[in-house]
């Protein structure tokens, strides 16, 4: 057989080489491995061994080698592959074959980069694609010195008959052409992470001489539920009824791990130890039903950050890896920050805490290190929290990719709020395993009777609050109360009630103002402080939603601007959480008449469904399960047209669960599983879709430190670690507040990309300012 190399190393000054067949055999040993736990072993192998059949030729040999004049990218060594399989397949002249051979080619295709089946102009890309012939003789004969033809064709056969046990098993999920499409689509993608993560890991083993994997004792959940009983033990020992009741709750959640689910809920009233609760059920279910991994989802970095420290203190935080934006400000050593980035790019630790944000970029976003990581979500627990945070246009896909994991990828995922939202009665809907049992916790009305610690009063008027009203009502609140927390739905809003309290604000008073405007280490440190302040002081605080959900504090009053019955709920949850004295604490519903919502229609849309249920006079406890099912089912409702992601592609109309099953408008009607636009969905696919330009403030001397580095540095790597630093000093400016800002020459755009925002419009009681040393917005 020839040698052909597929890596170079050098190893004590000589080079050292990694055959094709090493790394195809390799590639296809660890998607065997990887793929074992969806029952797709034979495909992995299949798409490992084939995958990089386009590096069997002299001149890529030679390139890798340095003997000629290519560059990166200048020879496919992609295409070669799925088309020995395309001729392969259609010799047996079994339709059934050629369909299993285009999928597992489309995953070889695009194990660099995700693509459109059919192109904007209609084109079938596909087909395009594999019509290639650079070198493909010489390819093809080497192809066949790896193994001869009929044992790729007994391999196919092979691979046959897993994929149609799977196709099986969608058609049960996806039973109309649309859901079918879509599945099919995320088995697709599904399979290319396997073979991504197998064909990365082991090149990344070849080069650094050693296994990269993370590997923890055989009996991981035999260790960490002796650490999490050890810790529910502590609770046990208490007699206080709150402990009592926390215990009981837990000890439901322990005893639902028995059984087997596919998608449940969790529902656990603010206090009931929903925290320990979630990771005890977590972790009892996989000793039990043999998971591989533990997932903790959240929707904001805050609550991330405070629960999976809980989680790391119960457990040990060598076991749980932290994924999120701001940890990379936390390493000291390129080392630690190497291994983490490592950890993060393969999610291969045994528990696994990040973002809403990166959960559904594994299903849907076209970066490539997103796709990797989608396999690791298999035959795993999800704990997905306060899941009602899921913005309205993601619904749809949200189902659908919670559908997939927890059927084929055989995940149990477990939505956790008090505010569960209504997601069976939409267009696509949840598959709940257990309709008869609404939460694992059984009869949860008594645990909310037991915690109910305020009451939710509505203080509508007709034409509504201005900020001077608003700020009156909440100086009345605090001189009865003492402290009060005003919740507003955007910055300018919190600006301008700030602005107005400072003029009403007596000599006691401690007053505090908390906005997006401020960067994240602003905002924590606030927080921090505010959580001692509220111990012993008079406090007013003044914030958009981003303390309403999870943060543990709390006030004896909670103010919240209208705005949808979630939020009001979450908001409430920070009202006398340690209900003191048996007492039931206000919760005020103000229509802030002056806040300008008008362009934000998600938020007006919930108002106006909130009025409904409050006015309709229908639920006595406005914070009720029932009440929020009947918000969700009438806000869904309303937004019907918007559920499913809408986009724009070549001028039309569409929305992303289109473009990734039928494609209809590029595929002019025509039925075919296999022509999604992967890559435009991807690109068009934003979880957070507001456009803002990331500024790096001067909030402290560390900051300006930083800046002053990024203004003379020249290295690439060097400028990457300042960033690194520098996240945690970083503010989002929408367009608008960018424009006024460079009117007022206040940013300065450096050579390497990175905006820095001038001293003197950065103010530490406010944040980014739009004047010189004014708090004026």
């Amino acid at each position: 057989m020839n040698i052909f190399t597929a890596h170079k190393r050098e190893v004590n000054g000589r080079v050292e080489i990694q055959t094709v067949f090493e790394h195809s055999r390799g590639t296809a040993d660890l998607g065997e491995r990887y793929a074992e736990k969806i029952d797709t072993p034979v495909i992995a192998r299949m798409q490992g061994m084939i995958h990089d059949a386009g590096k069997l030729c002299r001149d890529f040999n030679d390139y890798i080698l340095e003997k000629n004049n290519f560059t990166r990218g200048m020879i496919d060594h992609c295409y070669a592959g799925a088309r020995y399989l395309m001729e392969l397949a259609k010799k047996t002249g079994d339709p059934r074959m050629v369909e299993v051979a285009r999928y597992i080619s489309h995953t070889v295709i695009s194990h660099h980069g995700l693509h459109d089946w059919i192109d904007k102009d209609g084109n079938d890309y596909f087909r395009e694609r594999i019509s290639k012939d650079e070198r493909y003789e010489e390819i093809r004969s080497n192809l066949i010195e790896m193994l001869s033809e009929q044992e790729w064709l007994n391999l196919l056969y092979a691979v046959k008959e897993e994929y149609m046990v799977i196709r099986g098993k969608v058609a049960q999920i996806g039973k109309d052409t649309t859901t079918f499409a879509f599945y099919m689509g995320q088995f697709e993608r599904l399979m290319q992470s396997v073979l991504v993560d197998a064909d990365r890991t082991n090149t990344a083993d070849f080069q650094e001489g050693k296994g990269t994997e993370a590997v923890f004792e055989e009996n991981i959940w035999e260790v960490l539920s002796e650490k999490v009983e050890e810790k529910c033990g502590e609770f046990r020992e208490r007699k206080d009824p709150l402990s009592k009741l926390r215990c009981d709750i837990s000890e439901r959640c322990k005893c639902y791990a028995e059984r087997e689910t596919e998608i449940c809920r969790m529902i656990v009233p603010t206090g009931g130890g929903k925290t320990i609760s979630a990771l005890r059920f977590a972790i009892h279910y996989c000793k039990k039903h043999g998971k591989e991994r533990i997932f903790y989802i959240a929707p904001f970095r805050t609550i991330l950050e405070q629960n999976c420290e809980e989680w790391k203190r119960i457990v040990g935080e060598e076991y749980v890896l932290e994924h999120h934006s701001d940890m990379i400000a936390s390493f000291k050593t390129e080392e630690e920050m190497a291994e983490y980035e490592l950890r993060a790019d393969k999610w291969d630790m045994p528990i696994i805490a990040t973002t809403l944000v990166q959960f559904m970029n594994t299903f849907f976003s076209d970066r490539m290190d997103s796709v990797r990581r989608m396999h690791r979500l298999c035959n795993s627990v999800i704990i997905i929290d306060e899941v009602q945070s899921i913005p309205a246009e993601c619904v749809c896909l949200f189902n659908m990719g919670v559908n997939f994991i927890s059927t084929i990828g055989k995940s149990a995922v477990v939505l956790c709020s008090a505010t569960q939202p209504d997601l069976e009665k939409v267009k696509y809907p949840l598959r709940i395993t257990d309709s008869k049992e609404y939460s694992m916790t059984g009869d949860y009305s008594g645990d909310f009777q037991a915690l109910k610690r305020n009451e939710i009063i509505s203080a509508l008027r007709k034409f509504g609050y201005t900020y001077v009203e608003a700020a009156r009502f909440c100086m009345e609140k605090y001189r009865t109360e003492g402290t009060v927390l005003f919740v507003v739905n955007t910055r300018a809003a919190a600006l301008q009630v700030y602005q107005e309290l400072c003029k009403q604000k007596d000599s006691e008073m401690i007053l505090v103002h908390l906005s997006a405007d401020m960067c994240p280490e602003h905002r924590r440190s606030l927080i921090k402080d505010l959580k001692e302040k509220l111990k012993k002081d008079k406090v007013i605080c003044v914030t958009t939603q981003l303390i309403e959900a999870g943060i543990d504090i709390s006030f004896r009053c909670v103010i919240r601007s209208l705005a949808g019955m979630d939020n009001v709920v979450q908001a409430a949850g920070r009202c006398n959480r340690e209900g003191k004295d048996g007492e039931c604490c206000p919760v005020y519903l103000l229509n802030v008449c002056e806040e300008e919502i008008y362009a934000l229609k998600s938020i007006k849309t919930a108002q106006d469904v909130s009025r409904q249920i409050i006015e309709s006079k229908a639920y006595e406890d406005l914070a009720s399960v029932e009440a929020m099912q009947l918000y969700f089912q009438k806000y869904y409702k309303e937004c019907k047209e918007n559920l499913m992601y809408n986009v724009e592609d070549a001028g039309m109309e569409t929305d992303l669960v289109n473009l990734l099953s039928m494609n209809a408008y590029r595929n002019c009607g025509k039925k075919s599983y296999r022509v999604q636009a992967f890559k435009t969905a991807g690109e068009l696919f934003k979880m957070i879709d507001v456009p803002t330009t990331s500024v790096i403030v001067p909030y402290n001397e560390e900051a300006k430190e930083l800046m002053v580095q990024l203004r003379t540095e020249t290295s690439n790597s060097e400028i990457a670690k300042i960033l690194r630093q520098a996240q945690k000093y970083t503010v989002g400016l929408s367009e608008k507040t960018k424009r006024i800002l460079e009117k007022e020459k206040a940013l300065e755009l450096l050579q390497c990309g990175v905006w820095l925002l001038e001293e003197g419009y950065y103010d530490q009681n406010v944040g980014v300012t739009l004047k010189r040393g004014t708090w004026i917005y």
